[in-house]
């Protein structure tokens, strides 16, 4: 039995103890990795701690789970991410912000759809275009994108605060889109054509000048995140607010 004694975050080190291991081969890609319970008596901790270290491998990309089999290590031929963002903090950051992103946006888009202009829709539209078209493996690029077609939307409330704000707060949503667009890299084909198809409900529901529509089509779109964000944090899932 290895307890940890060391000072500090005890997921963390719990995650530095098993990325070591996959990094030696201890835990080859493809294995199953020892249960909560095992290592729960191996390190002396909590089941709380365990979760929190695997939900950062998770993130990380290093371990997947299979629905009632276990945790394994990642393939070798899954795409590699190499990203700092694995820790239990980063998550719950993410999620804050998006939870702040969905009371400013749900009203900055009903705003878009009763105030829109001609020249507000082509721009909401060109941005739309850039992210639908975008080839690239750099997903700081991705998250830019993603990033200007909601900012295009909060321009079109003809508010100048909307877009000011967005603005103010960039860094911090673009660190939850960057986030997302990397857990997502493993099956990004699937997921691409899941946010286009988001992003375009919510182009249309502003062009028919639908505020309703696209309060609910922002709403799914956003929440479906926070909530998985929720999930992995073991917390309540969000109450909509479309309506």
């Amino acid at each position: 039995m290895s307890i940890i004694t060391q000072r500090g975050n005890l997921a963390e080190i719990v995650v530095t103890k098993l990325t070591e291991r996959i990094d030696s081969g201890l835990y080859a890609p493809g294995a199953k990795i020892p249960s909560s319970a095992q290592l729960c008596e191996e390190f002396g901790v909590s089941r709380t701690v365990i979760r929190e270290a695997l939900t950062s491998l998770k993130v990380a990309g290093r371990v997947t789970a299979r629905q009632g089999a276990g945790v394994y290590v990642t393939d070798k031929d899954a795409k590699t991410l190499n990203y700092e963002i694995s820790r239990v903090e980063d998550i719950r950051s993410a999620m804050q912000i998006l939870e702040l992103r969905l009371g400013v946006e749900l009203q900055s888009v009903a705003l878009a759809a009763a105030r829109r202009t001609p020249e507000a829709l082509a721009e909401i539209a060109r941005a739309f275009d850039k992210l639908e078209t975008l080839e690239t493996d750099d997903v700081e690029v991705e998250a830019r994108a993603d990033f200007d077609f909601h900012l295009a939307i909060a321009r079109a409330t003809r508010n100048p605060h909307f877009p000011s704000f967005l603005e103010a707060v960039m860094e911090s949503i673009n660190f939850e889109l960057v986030l997302k667009h990397r857990q997502s890299s493993r099956a990004y084909s699937g997921y691409l054509k899941k946010i286009n198809k988001e992003h375009a409900a919510i182009l249309a529901a502003i062009t028919q000048g639908d505020v309703k529509a696209a309060k609910q089509a922002l709403a799914v779109h956003l929440e479906e995140s926070l909530n998985r964000y929720r999930l992995m944090l073991d917390e309540p899932e969000t109450v909509a607010m479309a309506n």
